[in-house]
């Protein structure tokens, strides 16, 4: 995943990437890495390697390493969003999901809001809009996944305190 962001004199670069396999219908990440590159920052690295044979997982952020034992079923961001749009795909019911980031453990819940058809670059699309609350509840973040196109997710709202932090928008893409 990755987007671009410039205003005025600020501007701001990520670049996530996964790379996962899939054990008896099992995602399990391998590697997660994040870019972010913002203007009047110093970069920032997210690493993080799983060993599923030794149960360990080893990453680094800004300066802080850590080493920490793996369970089963645990995703990075990326491979978590992969794990919902499986679901939404198949009709199952959407579970809990516990994400490892930045050395800690997030336990995700994602409720369906609904039907939504939003207007994009591609035109009028037709969107399942699931809803993740986080941090004792001072954040939600809106998911918008196209139904007519594999469920690909294709926006991204993140709400703070009531008030719109962020939001990306897919400009394009191929299946």
């Amino acid at each position: 995943m990755e987007s671009k962001i410039r205003y005025y004199l600020l501007s701001d670069k990520r670049r996530e990437t996964s790379r996962f396999e899939v054990v008896n219908g099992i995602i399990r990440p391998i590697h997660y890495q994040s870019l972010a590159d913002t203007s009047f920052r110093s970069d920032r690295t997210l690493i993080q390697k799983f060993d599923w044979k030794a149960m360990r997982e080893q990453g680094s952020y800004e300066g802080k390493k850590w080493d920490m034992q793996l369970q089963d079923g645990l995703l990075d961001p990326l491979t978590e969003v992969l794990a919902v749009r499986e679901n939404l795909m198949a009709q199952k019911p959407l579970h809990p999901i516990d994400i490892s980031y930045r050395g800690g453990i997030r336990h995700h819940e994602f409720k369906v809001m609904g039907e939504e058809t939003l207007s994009l670059k591609q035109g009028k699309i037709r969107t399942a809009k699931l809803q993740l609350v986080e941090k004792d509840g001072t954040r939600i973040t809106n998911f918008w996944f196209a139904i007519d196109h594999d469920m690909l997710l294709v926006q991204i709202q993140r709400i703070k305190d009531g008030e719109e932090e962020a939001k990306l928008v897919a400009t394009s893409w191929t299946l």
